[in-house]
């Protein structure tokens, strides 16, 4: 018994075999996980797929703010702190890096606010590319 019900990819399976229906679920799999920000894992895209299901995406909320949260949770000095958190709140949403220093005023403190924020977007899990 075949766990796929999404009925295109049976008809390509039929017709051209296997391998290329696999592949074409794989290319969907990615394609959902894209759309919702790589909040679910390929493999429960993958289930979405063979089902011919797209997610609902108020299932999946967007917690990459709180993986970035508990990643500076030992940051002691608050107003850092904050500056990170500000700054990665406006990255995501211009989708590019962008620094917001908010009322962090010495320049040794701004550089470890930009250091912090470097390290964070080229580590982040939902990058592109």
């Amino acid at each position: 018994m075949s766990l796929i019900v999404n009925p295109t990819y049976n008809q390509l399976n039929e017709s051209l075999g296997p391998y290329l229906a696999t592949m074409r679920m794989a290319q969907d799999a990615r394609e959902i996980a894209a759309s919702l920000d790589n909040r679910i894992t390929i493999s429960s895209a993958l289930d979405f797929a063979a089902k011919g299901l797209q997610p609902d995406p108020k299932d999946y909320p967007d917690h990459r703010l709180d993986r970035v949260k508990n990643y500076i949770e030992y940051i002691t000095d608050v107003e850092v702190k904050s500056a990170v958190i500000k700054s990665y709140e406006e990255s995501l949403e211009i989708n590019n890096l962008y620094y917001d220093y908010n009322t962090v005023e010495d320049e040794p403190r701004r550089a470890r606010v930009r250091i912090i924020m470097n390290i964070l977007w080229d580590n982040r899990p939902h990058k592109k590319g």
